[in-house]
């Protein structure tokens, strides 16, 4: 008689725990998980980055020797790369072709400038710090709603911070 009662109470707390475990999962369900990935050579880094909502990420290439950063956005509905971003960082820098750079992607939550616009600001921006020069610069840029090629836009500047403080 004791060993059914205790093997009642068992299953009856096993019971109780799935529909509690269930009944949490379906009122809160998970966030969606999201990896931006970045990997470096020698001479060039290639990151990705977050476009819009319900779309696919956008991909930039630093070619560390011209100092110049491309990136390629692609579209869903046309099934290739059709937006393209381009800066030249060497100029930002003000370095010459021999700038060291580091390249990663972030997140923020750009406001849209401007009305009427055909394209909105991408919530992934690029952070590019260089070592001659000790600044970090961001970058973003905006994602047109069309599936159709469009010629190459340029990255914006966003903002810039120092990180290289020098000792005198």
């Amino acid at each position: 008689m004791m060993q059914t009662l205790s093997a009642d109470r068992r299953i009856t707390w096993l019971l109780a725990g799935t529909f509690l475990g269930m009944a949490v999962a379906y009122y809160c369900p998970a966030e969606p998980a999201y990896a931006e990935t970045a990997s470096a050579g020698e001479r060039f880094a290639m990151a990705t980055c977050n476009t819009i909502a319900l779309n696919s990420e956008a991909v930039f290439v630093l070619d560390m020797v011209t100092g110049r950063l491309i990136g390629g956005g692609y579209s869903t509905g046309a099934g290739g790369f059709t937006h393209s971003w381009a800066r030249n960082l060497a100029a930002d820098f003000k370095v010459t072709t021999k700038g060291q750079y580091v390249m990663v992607t972030g997140f923020a939550n750009l406001q849209q400038t401007g009305a009427g616009s055909a394209a909105q600001p991408a919530s992934g921006v690029i952070y590019v710090g260089e070592l001659t020069s000790g600044l970090v610069n961001m970058y973003g840029f905006y994602f047109p709603q069309s599936n159709v090629p469009l010629p190459t836009a340029e990255l914006v500047h966003i903002a810039s911070f120092p990180w290289k403080i020098s000792s005198r």
